[in-house]
């Protein structure tokens, strides 16, 4: 039996003329379903198990989207595979596309498998963050695969503890994951049973020493040359103020997403926290302003000079029109960390990881530190040190 409908429900479904044979899900999403799969070509003693990514009819008719993700995902597979000498660390946390075929109207990414997300992990907490060891060693996988992408002049817009995976370390074996679908049996039902692995929120520093995380989710990734597909891009937390004044767009996204994340990671909370002022005030014009608040910054008058959207925000002095946005008592980034007061972050910590989110958080797009530059701030560079 092959798969025509959006999902597989009975057992034995198979892809690609028979090739892979779906297992379970693993889960889901607006625009696709993810599911493990069982590739029955490979010999006994060859890796087998992959994940496959089924996009919907709507998703894969679209021209930007599935299609680019896959574009992309050969461009890194490509750019490794011309390399000489050793493989960049960046690879080892960036998904590997094995296959891309249609499977009718759908198309089927074969993909590395993973467990689930960052996000799932935080969300596990009862003070739903996580602790700075563990912050420290995520963040500084994710710069190493934004470093890559950005030198393959690719950016990935969608930067977020959503799109970070763990790695299937728990199952790196084959006859592991055997074993384990074994004794816990597929449900074809409409929930997802992703691959566990082996941390939670409260896993000690020599614990987390052994995590491995992927970036993932390449469906909304820009060419930092050429066209530009639209500019939503980013979760509306995350986003960046180049993004809503239309003054330029490049890796430096991502960088806004890291400083943003690593504050929620940290803390548990979302950086900004925008809301709309109906007739007095936008969702964007709070934005902006808690933006200028956080970091001490104003905008320059280079960043304001390329923004199309300045009068949308902006008087003719470049002040901000803050309309009757309630105007608080501005607080620094280490004073916001601070006041959360998060067991076990000791204060060498806040001042690192608030130096780190300042790096991140350049109102100038073009005065934001790089990836690679990033990675040599002490709240990085001390990841995976138990002490």
């Amino acid at each position: 039996m092959t798969i025509t409908h959006y999902e597989p429900t009975t057992l034995g479904a198979t892809l690609n003329g028979g090739r892979y044979a779906v297992l379970r899900k693993l889960g889901e999403g607006i625009t696709a379903v993810t599911w493990l799969v069982h590739d029955l070509s490979m010999p006994e003693n060859r890796l087998k198990y992959f994940a496959a990514k089924i996009f919907s009819v709507e998703a894969t008719a679209e021209h930007n989207g599935p299609a680019r993700e896959r574009n992309i995902l050969q461009a890194i597979l490509d750019s490794r595979d011309s390399e000489q000498g050793p493989i960049k660390e960046g690879q080892y946390y960036i998904p590997h596309l094995y296959d891309g075929f249609n499977e009718g109207p759908h198309l089927c990414l074969i993909m590395s498998l993973y467990s689930t997300s960052v996000a799932a992990l935080r969300r596990s907490g009862p003070n739903k963050c996580l602790p700075v060891y563990m912050v420290r060693s995520i963040i500084h996988m994710t710069l190493h695969a934004l470093g890559l992408l950005h030198d393959l002049k690719i950016v990935h817009t969608d930067v977020k503890a959503d799109n970070i995976l763990f790695t299937n370390a728990r199952f790196s074996a084959v006859q592991e994951l055997k074993d384990y679908l074994e004794q816990y049996p597929s449900q074809f039902d409409s929930q997802p049973q992703p691959l566990p692995h082996d941390f939670a929120y409260n896993s000690s520093a020599f614990q987390a020493e052994l995590i491995t995380v992927a970036l993932l989710d390449y469906s909304h990734a820009q060419s930092s040359e050429g066209v530009i597909f639209g500019m939503t891009c980013c979760s509306p937390a995350l986003r960046p103020p180049e993004v809503l004044l239309s003054s330029g767009f490049g890796p430096a996204v991502d960088i806004w997403a890291v400083g943003c994340l690593t504050f929620e990671l940290l803390v548990g909370q979302c950086l900004f926290h925008p809301e709309d002022g109906g007739d007095s005030y936008t969702l964007e014009d709070d934005l902006l302003a808690q933006m200028q608040d956080l970091t001490g910054q104003q905008f320059s008058a280079d960043v304001l000079a390329r923004a199309k959207n300045r009068a949308k925000y902006f008087d003719a002095q470049g002040d901000l029109l803050r309309r009757r946005i309630p105007k608080p008592t501005p607080l620094s980034i280490e004073q916001m960390i601070r006041n959360h007061n998060i067991a076990g972050l000791a204060e060498e910590d806040i001042k690192e990881s608030a130096e780190f989110i300042q790096a991140c958080l350049q109102l100038d797009d073009r005065r934001r530190f790089t990836a690679k530059e990033l990675l040599e701030y002490s709240f990085a560079d001390k990841a995976w040190l138990c002490e």
